[in-house]
């Protein structure tokens, strides 16, 4: 199981797919892959973000773990991995863009019927 959408950034010049998933491991390990990355990803994890390059970010959420802390801590290191990619530290733009990401994400659980946990 793989439900994913796209979030283009063009302010930032990329683009952020979101994907919900079973085994966030494997799909770490299918990313490296296809990109042809030296990376090991480890054992198995609630979320994790893969970025093969400065244009294109991978947010990826286990189905198990799909809860708001989940979501929140993700979407964080995806905002603030977009942001000073480009030299961009300020609290506001990373902030701004966390809110953009986050509610892209809720609409999209929304729209697939996948319900979120508490916690």
């Amino acid at each position: 199981m793989r439900i994913t959408t796209t979030i283009k950034l063009p302010t930032y010049g990329c683009e952020l797919k979101i994907s919900v998933v079973e085994s966030v491991a494997d799909e770490a390990v299918r990313l490296y892959k296809k990109y042809n990355l030296n990376e090991q990803f480890g054992t198995e994890a609630e979320g994790a973000l893969v970025m093969p390059d400065s244009t294109i970010y991978y947010l990826l959420l286990h189905k198990s773990y799909l809860t708001h802390n989940t979501i929140a801590h993700e979407v964080f290191h995806g905002a603030v991995r977009i942001t000073e990619d480009r030299d961009i530290t300020d609290e506001e733009a990373q902030a701004w863009l966390a809110g953009h990401i986050s509610g892209v994400i809720y609409k999209f659980l929304q729209k697939k019927k996948l319900q979120i946990k508490h916690g």
